[in-house]
C-alpha cells in the first residue's frame, strides 16, 4: 500500500501549472522594472508569509483560494508582529503576485473614481464616517471599475464583488469583506444625503432544520407541550416518573431536538402530516430513518449530537410508555451510536494547554485584562472601548472563577453578585443555575472588583441602557448577551492581542493546570474549583496534568542525592 504525504494533501487540489513562491522570488530577483528597495520588501513579504506557514516557498501556491483560508488563522500577536506590521508583509505577498500579474492590481485611488463615485466617496469623507468608509471604499471601486452606476448597483454585484475578492485576495475573508460591504453600503443609505436608496440583502447562512410549528399538525405540538409540561412539573407517583423538574434551559433544549428530529426526518422522505403525535417519533423504524439521516450528513460517522438524540428518543420512548420491544430497540439504536469514549481532555485542548505551560505564555494571559482595562480606559468613551473594557472584565472573571461560558454570559447584577460590604464582592450560582446541580460561589479579586465597577460606569449608554440588570447585557438591555456571542468575543479578543488559541472552556483547564502544577494530586481541590460532582471525573480529564511539577521534584530530587555524595 502506498502512503501519501500529508503534506501532499493540502495541496492536492492546486493546478499543476501553478507557480510557487519560489519561482516568484527567483523571477522578482531577475527584475529590471523594479528598484532595489521595492524588489526586496515584495520578496521580503513572500518569504515572511511561507516562514508564517511553516513552509518552504517551494511549498507554497500562489493560488489565492489556497491561501485565503490558511493567512486567516495566523494571528500577529503569535508571530510577535503588530496588526500593521503583518499587513504590510500581506499587502507586500499580494504586491508581488500583481507584479507578476497573477492577482489585479488595487485601484483605489479617488483619481480613480468617475464623478458620480467620486462625488459619493466625498460625502463619506466630509462626514468622518470611518465605519462606512472603511467597508465600503473597495466595493466602490469594484462597481466604478465594472462600470456600474450607483443607482444600478443590486445583489448581483453584491456577489460578484464577494467572487472577485476570492480571486484576488490572499489574506482577508471574502465572505467577510462581502458582508462588510453590504453592511457599509446600507448603512450609508441611511444616513448620508444623496446616497442611492437601494437596500442589499444576502443570503442567509443559517441553515434551519426544524420546520415552523405553525407547519407541524397541531396533534403533534399538543402531544409535544404534554410532555414538556410532564419535565418541568412531573408527577412522583406515575409510573415512568421523575424525581425532580427539570430546569427550563433542559426542557427547552429537548423541545428543540425533538423539533429538530422532525426536521431530519421530512427531509429524509416522511410527511409532516405523518408525524402527527410524539410516539411517531419513537416508532423504531422512524428513529432509524432519521438518524441514518443525521449520519449520512456527516459522512456516514457519528457524533455527539447525533448519540444524543438517540438517546433523547430512547428516553421518550421511557417516559410515553411504549411497549418493551420498542424501548430495547430504541435502546440499541442508542448504544450503536454511542461515539467513541476518550479519556479525559480532547488531543486539540491538550495541545492547546501544553502552550500555556510555558511561563511566558501564562503570564501575557494572566495581564492580559489589566492591559486591555488599562488601554480601554486611557481612549475616550465610545462603544469599541466600552466593549474592550468588557471582554478584559470577561477575561478577568474567567481566570479567578473558572465558570462555565453559560453562566458567565448570564451574570445578573441582582441575583448572582453579592457585595456584604465595601470592597468585597461574591460571585454564586445556585443548583438550578450550574450543570452539575450544585452550587458554586467565589470571592472576586480586589482588581477584578474594580475592573467591573469601570466597567458598569463606562457601558451606558455606549453598549447597553442604564438600568441594564445583566452584567454583560444585550443592547437593548432586555436580557444577557448570547453565550455564543461572548465566547466569540473572547477568543477573538485574546488571539489578536497575544496570539493564542483559547477557547472559553479552555479556561477551567488552565485553572486546573495551574493548581495541580503548585499542588500535585490534589484532586478534591480542584474538583471543588469547577464544581464537579463526583472527584472521579475530575481524575479521569485531569489526570497527568500536575506531571510537569512532577518531573521537576524528581530532577530535583536527583540532584540533591547527586550532591550528597560529593
Amino acid at each position: 500500500m502506498q502512503h501519501v504525504n500529508p503534506r501532499d494533501l493540502d495541496l492536492a487540489f492546486v493546478a499543476a501549472d501553478v507557480p510557487r513562491f519560489s519561482d516568484l522570488i527567483e523571477r522578482l530577483s531577475e527584475a529590471d522594472d523594479l528598484n532595489a528597495t521595492r524588489k526586496r520588501d515584495l520578496i521580503s513579504g513572500l518569504r515572511r508569509i511561507a516562514t508564517a506557514l511553516n513552509r518552504n516557498p517551494e511549498d507554497v501556491p500562489c493560488d489565492t483560494r489556497w491561501l485565503q483560508p490558511r493567512l486567516a488563522k495566523i494571528s500577529p500577536a503569535a508571530l510577535r508582529l503588530s496588526v500593521k506590521a503583518w499587513q504590510n508583509v500581506t499587502s507586500d505577498a499580494r504586491g508581488a503576485m500583481a507584479w507578476a500579474g497573477l492577482v489585479e492590481r488595487r485601484c483605489n485611488h479617488r483619481d480613480d473614481l468617475s464623478p458620480e463615485w467620486r462625488a459619493l466617496w466625498e460625502e463619506v469623507l466630509a462626514r468622518k464616517e470611518r465605519t462606512i468608509s472603511s467597508s465600503v471604499c473597495r466595493f466602490m471601486h469594484f462597481l466604478n471599475h465594472a462600470g456600474i452606476m450607483p443607482e444600478e448597483v443590486c445583489e448581483e454585484h453584491a456577489i460578484a464583488y464577494q467572487d472577485a475578492l476570492s480571486l484576488n485576495e490572499i489574506s482577508r475573508s471574502p465572505q467577510t469583506a462581502y458582508i462588510t460591504a453590504i453592511n457599509g453600503w446600507n448603512q450609508a443609505s441611511r444616513t448620508i444625503p444623496g446616497w442611492p436608496q437601494i437596500t442589499l440583502t444576502r443570503p442567509s447562512r443559517i441553515r434551519k432544520i426544524q420546520p415552523p410549528a405553525e407547519d407541524l399538525p397541531p396533534s403533534f405540538i399538543a402531544s409535544l407541550d404534554g410532555f414538556t409540561e410532564i419535565l418541568q412539573t412531573p408527577d412522583p407517583f406515575a409510573e415512568n416518573g421523575q424525581k425532580a423538574p427539570l430546569s427550563a434551559a433542559t426542557v427547552k433544549q429537548y423541545r428543540t431536538q425533538l423539533l429538530r428530529f422532525t426536521g431530519e426526518l421530512t427531509a429524509s422522505g416522511v410527511e409532516l402530516a405523518q408525524i402527527d403525535d410524539l410516539k411517531v417519533l419513537t416508532n423504531p423504524d422512524m428513529a432509524e430513518r432519521g438518524l441514518r439521516h443525521m449520519l449520512a450528513k456527516n459522512g456516514g460517522q457519528t457524533r455527539k449530537g447525533i448519540f444524543e438524540t438517540a438517546a433523547l428518543l430512547r428516553n421518550l420512548g421511557k417516559k410515553l410508555g411504549v411497549c418493551p420491544e420498542v424501548q430495547a430497540r430504541l435502546a440499541d439504536l442508542a448504544t450503536r451510536l454511542a461515539p467513541k469514549k476518550t479519556g479525559g481532555m480532547t488531543a486539540k485542548n491538550r495541545s492547546r494547554l501544553r502552550v500555556l505551560q510555558d511561563d511566558r505564555q501564562q503570564q501575557a494571559l494572566l495581564h492580559l485584562p489589566e492591559r486591555l482595562a488599562k488601554r480601554a480606559l486611557q481612549n475616550s468613551r465610545g462603544v469599541r472601548n466600552a466593549l474592550l473594557l468588557g471582554d478584559a472584565l470577561a477575561i478577568a472573571i474567567l481566570l479567578t472563577c473558572p465558570i462555565r461560558i453559560k453562566n458567565l454570559a448570564g451574570i445578573h447584577l441582582d441575583h448572582n453578585l453579592h457585595r456584604p460590604d465595601k470592597g468585597r464582592a461574591y460571585l454564586s450560582f445556585l443548583e438550578e443555575e450550574t450543570k452539575t446541580g450544585l452550587p458554586i460561589e467565589f470571592e472576586l479579586p480586589a482588581d477584578t472588583l474594580r475592573m467591573l465597577d469601570q466597567y458598569l460606569a463606562r457601558r451606558s449608554p455606549e453598549i447597553c441602557p442604564g438600568g441594564a440588570r445583566w452584567l454583560f447585557s444585550r443592547r437593548d438591555g432586555t436580557g444577557p448577551t448570547g453565550s455564543s456571542e461572548l465566547a466569540g468575543r473572547i477568543t477573538r479578543r485574546i488571539r489578536s492581542e497575544i496570539g493564542l488559541e483559547m477557547n472559553v472552556h479552555l479556561f477551567r483547564h488552565f485553572a486546573v493546570m495551574l493548581w495541580l502544577d503548585a499542588n500535585p494530586g490534589s484532586y478534591e481541590a480542584a474538583r471543588r474549583l469547577l464544581g464537579h460532582s463526583e472527584v472521579s471525573h475530575t481524575i479521569n480529564m485531569y489526570s497527568g496534568l500536575e506531571g510537569q511539577a512532577s518531573i521537576r521534584a524528581f530532577s530535583d530530587l536527583v540532584t540533591k542525592k547527586q550532591k550528597g555524595r560529593q
